[in-house]
C-alpha cells in the first residue's frame, strides 16, 4: 500500500516511509521589493542586467527574499490578466554575468516543428573542477596506497612493466 506521506504499515513489525507530495506555497500575484533593494534600479546596480528565471536547479539561479515581478509587468501589459497567476510570479533572478540564448527545435505530437527558446548557459553543477584533497588519507597519503604496493599477480599490465602484454 503506498501511503500519500510519512509512515505506511507494509507488513507486521515493518514501516516504510513515503514522501508526501511538497505543496508550494501560493503567493499573491503583485510586484514586491525587498526593502534592502526597493527599486529594479538598485538591483540592476548589484546585479547587472536582470533576467527573470524560473530554473531553480541551475546553479546560476537565485531567490531574494521579498523580491517578485508579474508577467503583466515584465510584459509592460498592465491589461494582461494571466489564467493561472501563481505560474505568472517570477521570483528568481539569474546571477550569471553573460547569458546566451538559443532556439531548440522540438516536435509537437502533432508533428510540427516550433522554435522554442532556452536558456545555453544554465548549468547544474561545476564541471571540470575536481576537489583533489578528497582522494587523500587523513594522513595526507594518497587513498587506495602507492603504486609501490601493487601485488606480484599484475604482471604484465603496466605500461613500464618487462613482461608487458600490450607490446
Amino acid at each position: 500500500m503506498i501511503g500519500a506521506g510519512g509512515l505506511t504499515k507494509v507488513v507486521r513489525g515493518f514501516q516504510m516511509a513515503f514522501p508526501g507530495k511538497k505543496e508550494k506555497k501560493k503567493k499573491e500575484y503583485k510586484d514586491k521589493f525587498p526593502k534592502k533593494l526597493p527599486t529594479l534600479e538598485d538591483i540592476k546596480k548589484k546585479h547587472g542586467v536582470v533576467v527573470w528565471c524560473k530554473y531553480a536547479k541551475c546553479k546560476n539561479y537565485q531567490e531574494i527574499k521579498g523580491l517578485q515581478r508579474t508577467s503583466s509587468t515584465v510584459l509592460k501589459n498592465l491589461r494582461y490578466q494571466p489564467i493561472n497567476e501563481q505560474e505568472h510570479i517570477w521570483g528568481g533572478i539569474c546571477t550569471r554575468n553573460e547569458i546566451a540564448i538559443k532556439y531548440e527545435e522540438v516536435i509537437t505530437a502533432g508533428g510540427a516543428k516550433i522554435k522554442v527558446p532556452h536558456c545555453f548557459t544554465s548549468s547544474t553543477k561545476s564541471a571540470g573542477k575536481v576537489d583533489f584533497t578528497k582522494f587523500l588519507n587523513p594522513d595526507g597519503s594518497a587513498l587506495g596506497g602507492n603504486i609501490d604496493s601493487q601485488h606480484v599477480s599484475d604482471e604484465g599490465y603496466g605500461a613500464m612493466d618487462s613482461n608487458n602484454i600490450y607490446e
